[in-house]
């Protein structure tokens, strides 16, 4: 989403079924203090995915190197991630730095015009004359 705001060309919609990564975390204690679950804003659904709440590390079997992983890691630390990951051979940004890029990638895509709608689940499209 972010590059295709940045292209100009595109003005992305995004359409999460969970929620923000700060209500998020706020659904994941409630989880593992209370065992009161959420269906849809839980440790699957939300801003970041899976992997928000995962251990951080960066992992890739295509190459530190190529292009596109070094975009990637690129973009990680233009919005906050440290420089580090740049050159370690495991890198590893932990949740607490995940939860400030994705707020910084969520502020930015939305200054470039890019629309986030949270608990917004779909379960089908239905697309016409497409």
């Amino acid at each position: 989403a972010l590059s295709l705001a940045s292209s100009g060309l595109f003005t992305p919609i995004l359409l999460e079924r969970g929620q923000a990564v700060e209500a998020r975390g706020k659904s994941i204690g409630a989880l593992i203090n209370r065992r009161d679950i959420d269906p849809n804003s839980n440790f699957s659904f939300g801003e970041g995915g899976a992997g928000t709440w995962s251990d951080g590390k960066l992992t890739t079997r295509i190459g530190r190197n190529s292009g596109p992983v070094r975009y990637v890691l690129e973009t990680l630390v233009k919005y906050g991630a440290p420089e580090r990951i740049l050159v370690e051979g495991a890198p590893h940004l932990g949740t607490d730095n995940l939860v400030r890029l994705l707020r910084n990638m969520r502020q930015d895509l939305r200054a470039m015009g890019g629309e986030i709608h949270f608990g917004a689940r779909v379960d089908k499209f239905h697309i016409e004359d497409g």
